[in-house]
Formats: structure tokens, C-alpha cells, sequence
């Protein structure tokens, strides 16, 4: 099954080369030339590419998927293409295409209508592998923003969130083998971006499930630790459950907590059963 993906990674890049090559060759050549510029939004169809060919012979191009257009204006973000577009253009023709694409810089600003970019280049290898997998797949616009920003900008791949379960731990598995970061098993939840960017980087709740076996009957209590074993929030304590196995939904606010990691310590008449790591 690994083979089998690593060789669907492998070729769908080399088929991005081949596609970048032609494309790029035109631009760097004179053939045709492109005007770039945001609709407005950070993620869907937010950028409008207006195409112009220089010869006197029809042309076809593709801007493929992992196209990376730069911003002009060092402040805003770079604009990251998912799903193939076509540019059929006419002798000395003109044509017009709008792409679907997300912001890959999570620090910078949102690009807003009318915010000029550059005629692009393809992005790294693991972004276009990316691209190119979310484009084949039927995630929510802010799942996919999610994802890219963690391959970009190696944010925490808990902040992908597809409402699903099996979806959200399938594009974890995915981002994670581009990046050689574990799967969390936890979901982290931010603070709305403010005016003009696009990410907001404070942690606001984090959520996940746990499984853990109780050996014999006893009293539950569920405890949040930080990174040196202080005690600094109470989940549960009191809760009397009997011999078997649980499973427990759990959601801890964390707004304004200081970077680091934390513990989820679940304890049964004092004896710790299961510890759950989360980072800040």
C-alpha cells in the first residue's frame, strides 16, 4: 500500500514537471505572457489570470496544479493553485482563466481584489504533490487551507479539520507522510484572523477522543498538566465508572495558554490510567 502511494506521489509530480516545463518555457521565451491578480478571499477561486500569446500560432496551456504565483507586495501572501487550468488562446490572441488557490504563507497578509502577482513558477515538490491530491479530492475549502498551510508554513497538522473522522485522518496521513510529522490525535481550533490576514496562529480549544481501559472500579478524574507536571486545569473528579474499557470526548479551552506541551492525564483513585501529549 505504501509502495503503491509512493509511486502515485512519484508520478503525479513527474507529470507536473513535464506540464511545468512547457508552460514555464513559453513564459521564459516571450510565447505568451500572463497578468495575475486576487478576486478577493484566500482560498477557492481567488485569482484571475489573464493570458496573451505572443505568436501567430494557436496555443494551448495548462497552469497546473502547484503553480505558485508570488504576491508583488512583500506583505501579503503567495498564492498556491489547486486543479488544473487550461489556456486555449488564438493567434496573438488574449484569454482569461480564474484558479482555485491558497495562501502558503500563514504569516503574511490576506491578498485582497486587485492585489497583483507575478506569472508564477511551480512550488516545491511536496506542495505540488499537495495540490495535486487535494484538486482529486472533495474537501471543504478551510480543510484544504488547513493543509496547505501546514506543509508551507509547518503548522500544526491538527488544525486540519474535514468534519469527518475517517476524511480528517485520511488528509492527516497525507500531510504527514509529505512532512515526516506524526499524526495528532487531537484537533486544535484558532482564533478568528484579524482584518487583513488570513490566519490567526492563538489556539482557542482543543479537542479529541480517548480510549482507555479501567481495570477495576473507581473514581475518575481527568486533569490537564503543563509541561512540568503542574496541575493547571481540571477536566473531571468524581466520576465513579466501573471495570471496562471508555471512550471520552474531550475539550479544553486554551485560549491565551503559553506555547509548549501539555498533558491529559486521565487517573482512577489516583493511579494514572492513560496520558494524553498536546502542543501549544
Amino acid at each position: 500500500m505504501r509502495a503503491a502511494l509512493a509511486f502515485s506521489l512519484a508520478f503525479a509530480a513527474m507529470h507536473a514537471w513535464a506540464v511545468e516545463s512547457e508552460l514555464s518555457r513559453a513564459l521564459r521565451t516571450g510565447q505568451v505572457s500572463l497578468t495575475v491578480s486576487g478576486l478577493g478571499g484566500h482560498t477557492g477561486a481567488c485569482v484571475l489570470v489573464e493570458a496573451e500569446n505572443h505568436s501567430g500560432l494557436p496555443a494551448r496551456y495548462v497552469i497546473p496544479s502547484g503553480w505558485r504565483f508570488g504576491s508583488q507586495d512583500s506583505t501579503l501572501q503567495d498564492l498556491l493553485v489547486v486543479g488544473e487550468q487550461v489556456l486555449a488562446l488564438a493567434p496573438n490572441g488574449r484569454g482569461t482563466v480564474t484558479c482555485s488557490a491558497f495562501c502558503c504563507e500563514a504569516s503574511m497578509g490576506g491578498p485582497g481584489k486587485g492585489s497583483a502577482f507575478n506569472q508564477g513558477a511551480l512550488a516545491d515538490s511536496a506542495l505540488v504533490k499537495l495540490a495535486r491530491h487535494l484538486a482529486a479530492a472533495n474537501y471543504d475549502e478551510e480543510t484544504m487551507q488547513q493543509a496547505v498551510w501546514a506543509v508551507s508554513d509547518g503548522n500544526t497538522i491538527s488544525g486540519i479539520d474535514a468534519g469527518d473522522a475517517a476524511a480528517t485522518n485520511a488528509l492527516r496521513q497525507f500531510v504527514s507522510t509529505l512532512t515526516g510529522r506524526p499524526v495528532p490525535w487531537y484537533t486544535t481550533a484558532f482564533a478568528q484572523a484579524e482584518p487583513g490576514r488570513a490566519f490567526n496562529p492563538n489556539a482557542t480549544r482543543v479537542t479529541g477522543r480517548v480510549e482507555f481501559q479501567q481495570q477495576h472500579a473507581g473514581v475518575l478524574s481527568i486533569v490537564v498538566k503543563d509541561q512540568d507536571g503542574r496541575t493547571i486545569h481540571v477536566l473531571d473528579e468524581g466520576r465513579d465508572l466501573r471495570q471496562g474499557k471508555y471512550t471520552i470526548d474531550v475539550e479544553v479551552t486554551v485560549r491565551n495558554w503559553p506555547t509548549g506541551r501539555y498533558s491529559i492525564c486521565f487517573a482512577s483513585d489516583g493511579v494514572l490510567l492513560k496520558k494524553q501529549e498536546f502542543d501549544l
